[in-house]
């Protein structure tokens, strides 16, 4: 759009990063097109896919044929309760490129080094086992070795990755899809859900700053109702950052 370099910065969000995908479409559909990304988690997926060449109906797929709860996932050799090393071979049937230096568009991905105690950023070199280590939301996924340390999920020391973009781009889109509001004592019933509300908690509480280094960000009203891990809401996330992002299309045209 008038020849602005438009930058991208996506939070995680499991399941809940669907609708990215949705609001990807409503951005490509009124040709605004972003070029160059950076993502957490499902965020980092998404970005990733979108710079593999995917239009974000596509996206869907990716997520459904990507097992979270599956047998001969779970390990009992490693922490956590599913082997992350085991999605490789799925993200690789996936993902047209291996490399980022392969993709059409330059992305960075997060992902916190658990050896080091520190967030790093990754946009070189070999594509799949960062991203993998991006999305490893402990304690469920087991962190996944990279030259010799061990990583898990960027949303750990950054959920809302925006400095790797914000100096290379004239406008900068942000889309956040973990906003912290009030739940009911029945959403937190299971251990791993108690766990994942304090670490969600943990993580947003100073993203909210970073929004204004923005000149756009989309905060689905409706997303929180989505689980991270509830794979039967994929559709559901899709449509709901779609049918948000419609309702929001002035707001983002102007901020352009």
């Amino acid at each position: 759009m008038d020849n602005k370099k438009i930058g991208l910065t996506l939070s995680g969000g499991g399941v809940k990063s669907l609708a990215h995908a949705g609001f990807l479409k409503v951005l490509i559909e009124n040709n605004i097109y972003p070029t160059v990304l950076s993502g957490t988690s499902g965020g980092a997926l998404i970005a990733a896919l979108y710079a593999s060449g995917y239009h974000p109906d596509e996206m869907i797929r990716f997520f459904k044929e990507t097992p979270l709860f599956s047998f001969s996932l779970f390990t009992l050799n490693k922490p956590g309760i599913v082997d992350s090393d085991k999605y490789r071979a799925i993200f690789k049937n996936f993902f047209k490129s291996q490399t980022f230096e392969e993709l059409d568009f330059p992305v960075t991905v997060t992902a916190t080094n658990i050896s080091t105690g520190k967030l790093e950023y990754f946009s070189r070199g070999e594509l799949i086992k960062p991203l993998i280590a991006s999305a490893a939301l402990p304690p469920y996924f087991s962190p996944i070795e990279i030259d010799g340390d061990l990583y898990s999920d960027g949303g750990i020391l950054n959920n809302f990755p925006t400095e790797p973009v914000i100096k290379n781009c004239d406008v900068l889109i942000g889309s956040f899809v973990n906003p912290v509001r009030k739940i009911e004592k029945k959403d937190v019933n299971s251990t791993l859900k108690f766990l994942y509300r304090v670490y969600h908690i943990s993580l947003d509480a100073n993203y909210y700053r970073k929004f204004k280094r923005c000149n756009y960000v989309f905060l689905p009203a409706e997303i929180e109702k989505i689980g991270v891990l509830d794979t039967k809401m994929i559709d559901k996330a899709f449509k709901t950052g779609y049918e948000s992002a419609l309702k929001e299309l002035p707001k983002i045209l102007e901020s352009l």
